[in-house]
């Protein structure tokens, strides 16, 4: 059996700074939908009979389960480079 290969920390380091700025748009995108969310909601509650605003809504709800679907370490809150450095020094 051959010895495990284990990454020093500037190449550790390298790594997920490469893969933080390859989410980043990902993360972007995703709290300013669940901004854009709020407000919606919020202008809804005080016009509940707008139906631009329900559309917005829809809308929204549907793109961030999207997102969530389809990149669930994204709703969670814990960091996404955490399981990426335990994967690393494998």
């Amino acid at each position: 059996m051959s010895p495990q290969y284990i990454p020093d920390e500037t190449e550790l380091f390298e790594r997920i700074w490469n893969y933080r700025r390859s989410v980043q748009h990902l993360e972007r995108e995703y709290l300013d939908l669940r901004v854009r969310l709020r407000d919606a909601e919020a202008a809804l509650r005080s016009d509940p009979h707008s139906q631009e605003l329900e559309s917005q809504v829809g809308y929204f709800k549907s793109r961030l389960q999207d997102l969530e679907s389809r990149y669930s370490w994204i709703a969670t809150g814990s960091p996404s480079e955490i399981p990426f450095c335990i994967n690393a020094t494998v």
